[in-house]
């Protein structure tokens, strides 16, 4: 295995020799998240423990750089449930930042991401009473996603991209 300094050497001499295409990703190996987050593939996440509405608690997000996490796969949202497990030895519902309440019905991801993934527990979405437009985590026996009423309290759990 190729050591830090090693890289580091390398990618230098590349990018010195004119490797345009392996400029980014010289960048991207080398960042780390802020003191607190946690990083996963390209992105930092952070657990939010104090409750806050799904629309507090995207602001939040935004006031520490990032959004509410988006979600684009299995292993992606696993990490994510571990990193609520690691820090409340539970599983609480939790807010991530999908949201429908410009258009019911069409997910949209608080970063502006593909809404390419879902998890939805059987039966969801549902907007039980017209008045579920958020995206909450760990609900059900399934521990899969619902869509919650957007002025609940909950914890959070923040992304940002590196």
């Amino acid at each position: 295995m190729i050591s830090k300094i090693s890289f580091i050497l390398l990618s230098a001499l590349l990018i010195g020799c004119g490797a345009a295409p392996f400029q980014g990703l010289a960048r991207s190996a080398l960042q780390s998240c802020p003191w607190g987050w946690l990083r996963y593939d390209n992105r930092c996440f952070k657990f939010v423990s104090t409750k806050r509405t799904w629309a507090e608690s995207e602001r939040y997000c935004v006031m520490m750089g990032g959004n509410l996490a988006s979600v684009h796969n299995m292993d992606e949202y696993y990490f994510v449930q571990d990193l609520v497990r690691t820090h409340t030895h539970d599983t609480p519902h939790t807010w991530i930042g999908g949201c429908d309440a410009a258009q019911e019905g069409l997910w949209l991801w608080s970063d502006g991401s593909r809404f390419d993934y879902t998890h939805w527990s059987t039966g969801q979405p549902d907007n039980a009473g017209g008045a579920e437009h958020c995206l909450e985590i760990n609900y059900g026996g399934s521990l899969r996603w619902n869509d919650g009423p957007c002025k609940v309290v909950l914890p959070s759990v923040c992304s940002m991209a590196l």
